[in-house]
């Protein structure tokens, strides 16, 4: 599991969901394009967060979890719940 954003990383894009507006497909299992870190970031309530072949982690308040780009996962609300999914990507240096 990655525990930290790679150095580098910037941040591009914020999504926001609730119980209710939790799509459907982030309910089943997905992942991000090539380059591309997520973070889940939960306000209120708890998150289920489950990566392929490993455990199961819940989300509480206040926390966070990193996803490495390509990497197989879903998320499930248990009860009320308000989050967003920050995504990043490595920053290219301009080296010429």
């Amino acid at each position: 599991m990655a525990e930290a954003l790679p150095k580098g990383a910037v941040h591009y894009a914020t999504s926001r969901f609730t119980q209710d507006t939790l799509p459907e497909k982030l309910r089943k299992d997905h992942s991000t394009k090539a380059g591309v870190w997520g973070q889940l970031a939960v306000h209120s309530g708890r998150l289920l967060f489950r990566r392929e072949d490993k455990a199961e982690v819940i989300v509480e308040a206040g926390g966070t979890a990193i996803f490495a780009p390509q990497e197989i996962h879903s998320v499930e609300a248990l009860g009320a719940v308000e989050f967003e999914v920050r995504f990043h990507r490595q920053e290219v240096s301009d080296a010429t």
